[in-house]
């Protein structure tokens, strides 16, 4: 355990009522102090938009008995400089985003999701950050699963947080991109990865409305190869992915901070 009494905030754009947040807010809360703020509704997919034109509302919501947490009426990277500059629990010591509903793998993805650019904000800013996304199936992309889904992930998860509260990132690290496979259980083994460039292929999905006009919808097929040494290809073959990313989107693999870092992290986990 650690000997401070650490403070997280703790995000996720699918909302603040998912239960990958839920479940990793009671792990995380077991070795920190915990504060939530979320967009007020789910803001997949938007990157790292900030919201420049118009007024922003925030306001502090019960989720349960035991757990309440503000919502901002804007994206992800809105609720961390929110959440970073103006909650009256700040300074905070870690960002943390996720468990996210779905995966955020490859360099395509990790621009795109709300997840991962809640932990770039909070990077600029100079809070360590790390995101934790799992893979679930394309039916709870926008419905969350049920809590138990995210058991073992949100136990894995609260233990890498706990490793790397109090520990000095290397100032080109953004923040750690943390996927889970699916079929995960506290046996499943750890990779220290790189991006692949793309998981998924979008194209525009074309159907008719009763009008028999064209209407698009935009969906991705999965890929389902990749090089070695990848977070897709750890992912394939259902183990952990842990990449780094840099605030310049580069990979450190020379680092010596980073790599005792990590080292510790992979080598701690896989002896659970």
């Amino acid at each position: 355990m650690t000997e401070k009494k650490y403070k997280i905030l703790l995000t996720c754009d699918d909302g603040l009522r998912s239960n990958g947040l839920i479940m990793l807010y009671k792990a995380l809360k077991k070795i920190a102090r915990v504060t939530i703020i979320t967009p007020h509704i789910q803001r997949s997919a938007e990157g790292k938009a900030i919201t420049i034109n118009q007024i922003l509302h925030v306001e502090k919501e019960v989720i349960s008995e035991n757990i309440q947490g503000y919502t901002i009426d804007g994206s992800s990277a809105d609720a961390v400089i929110f959440g970073l500059q103006s909650l009256s629990e700040r300074p905070f010591d870690m960002v943390v985003a996720g468990i996210n509903q779905g995966l955020n793998i490859s360099s395509h993805i990790i621009l795109t999701s709300g997840t991962c650019a809640a932990a770039f904000e909070a990077a600029y800013m100079n809070v360590p950050a790390i995101a934790f996304s799992m893979d679930v199936h394309q039916a709870n992309f926008f419905v969350t699963p049920p809590k138990e889904t995210f058991k073992v992930a949100s136990e894995l998860a609260a233990k890498m947080v706990e490793k790397l509260l109090g520990k000095q990132f290397p100032p080109e690290l953004a923040f750690f991109n943390v996927n889970f496979p699916k079929q995960i259980t506290r046996e499943t083994l750890i990779e220290i990865t790189s991006l692949a460039d793309r998981s998924l292929t979008f194209k525009p999905i074309k159907h008719k409305d009763p009008r028999e006009n064209d209407y698009y919808f935009l969906w991705g097929d999965a890929i389902l190869e990749a090089p070695p040494g990848t977070d897709l290809h750890a992912i394939l073959k259902n183990k952990i992915s842990i990449s780094p990313v840099t605030k310049n989107l580069s990979f450190l693999r020379e680092n010596k901070l980073f790599k005792q870092l990590l080292l510790s992290v992979a080598d701690d986990l896989n002896e659970i």
